[in-house]
């Protein structure tokens, strides 16, 4: 029962043996956890030496014989969580070997106010937790209510995500919670002049292009390719930088 815990915990079947017989023996010797163990005394030097390396068997020198013990199985929770933080620290840049070797490029289609929350949910679920949006906010709220959106921001923040957000520079909504520049939201804004601005929202993020028209067309779509994506935030970043910091508020 416990091998099968150990196993499900993240080790191999064999180190699950090794430890478990170097918890029961206390402090051993190879021959004595091999024989322990039932596995073969060469196969357990390499072993000994991977839960050395882990640091949940410690080894000892005692009248010049070099002896073995057993953490204490609480470790294993502190192993199993530095490799979820290494693992959840590559994650972006696992998913982007992934992406550029494995995902083709589709367009998927979206209708209605059902479909086009699906966009945004997909990109709520965005690896990167980087979101560079076309915004025009009057229309965004006009397609899914300000309800809505406020919810859309909040689960955003909750999840760390950042926005970086393209807005007009008159004519639209101007406020803390829209609009604006507001850090406390995670959000930083730049503006444009407002003839740019036609969808209600163009979404980049992780290898992805998300598309949602305004209230009259009510559609959305998501472009996923890699080559596509890195030319529209090639295009986001160059407006970016012609972007003013105020918008013309009359």
């Amino acid at each position: 029962m416990y091998e099968s815990i150990l196993v499900q915990a993240g080790l191999t079947e064999k180190q699950a043996k090794v430890y478990l017989a170097c918890l029961e023996l206390n402090m051993a010797k190879v021959p004595e956890i091999s024989r322990k163990a039932n596995i073969k005394r060469t196969t357990t030097y390499g072993i000994i030496d991977e839960l050395v390396k882990m640091e949940i068997l410690n080894s000892v020198v005692k009248n010049k014989s070099k002896l073995f013990q057993a953490q204490s199985p609480a470790l294993l929770l502190d192993i199993l969580d530095k490799r979820r933080e290494a693992l959840k620290k590559s994650l972006p840049e696992l998913e982007n070997v992934f992406s550029t070797h494995h995902i083709h490029p589709k367009v998927t289609f979206f209708e209605g106010k059902s479909g086009i929350k699906q966009i945004y949910q997909d990109g709520l679920n965005c690896i990167s937790k980087k979101i560079y949006q076309v915004v025009k906010a009057k229309s965004h709220s006009e397609l899914l209510g300000e309800d809505f959106v406020e919810e859309y921001i909040k689960e955003r923040i909750k999840r760390g995500i950042t926005a970086y957000d393209l807005h007009p520079k008159s004519g639209d909504i101007y406020t803390e919670k829209r609009g604006r520049q507001n850090i406390n939201l995670k959000r930083y804004v730049r503006y444009l002049p407002p003839d740019l601005f036609s969808a209600s929202m163009i979404m980049v993020y992780d290898n992805k292009v998300a598309m949602i028209s305004s209230k009259k067309e009510n559609f959305g779509f998501i472009i996923e390719s890699k080559e596509f994506s890195n030319t529209l935030k090639g295009f986001f970043d160059f407006m970016w930088k012609l972007g003013s910091t105020e918008p013309d508020i009359i």
